[in-house]
């Protein structure tokens, strides 16, 4: 009878920790209030699902890094053209602060810019791209804003994916 309630104890004890286990895993899982909070609030998305804005680690970014998500089959752009693009740029807490995609159900609004008159990290690693493809920009700060950041959010080294649709 004594092993009987033991082992029942024991059932007993596994369960409880495993309900915990997956209650602990859950909460860690849980997305940030800050980020969601804050994205919610300027209600902008990222313009494209072949890149998601997400925390990155702002000490590790010390020079510019451009990925290529989707290759482009047009004209290669040069630093003094003019470019039509659309974009999203989030910062190191991974809260976009500006956006062509102003809500999920607004349409795009490309803008349309000299690649020279922007900031360096967008200038060299937008230059020799050809239009038609996307890219994520990793910009340390010195390349993005530095001290002339317009708000909290863009300050720091930051990130963009930016499709360039036509050049000029």
């Amino acid at each position: 009878m004594k092993t009987k309630n033991n082992s029942l104890w024991l059932v007993l004890i596994v369960a409880a920790f495993a309900v915990i286990t997956i209650g602990l895993a859950f909460i860690a899982n849980k997305p940030s209030k800050e980020a969601a909070t804050s994205q919610a609030k300027n209600g902008m998305q990222v313009f494209t699902k072949l890149a998601k804005a997400k925390k990155f680690d702002a000490a590790k970014v010390k020079e510019l890094k451009v990925e290529e998500l989707k290759a482009g089959n047009g004209d290669v752009v040069a630093e003094a053209d003019t470019i039509k693009a659309n974009y999203t740029g989030w910062n190191a807490k991974g809260v976009i602060f500006d956006s062509t995609k102003k809500s999920a159900d607004a349409p795009l609004a490309p803008i349309e810019f000299q690649l020279s008159g922007v900031i360096p990290g967008w200038t060299k690693g937008l230059a020799g791209k050809k239009v038609g493809g996307i890219y994520k920009l990793t910009i340390p700060a010195d390349m993005a804003y530095g001290n002339q950041a317009p708000t909290a959010d863009s300050s720091g080294p930051l990130e963009f994916v930016v499709e360039i649709i036509s050049k000029k």
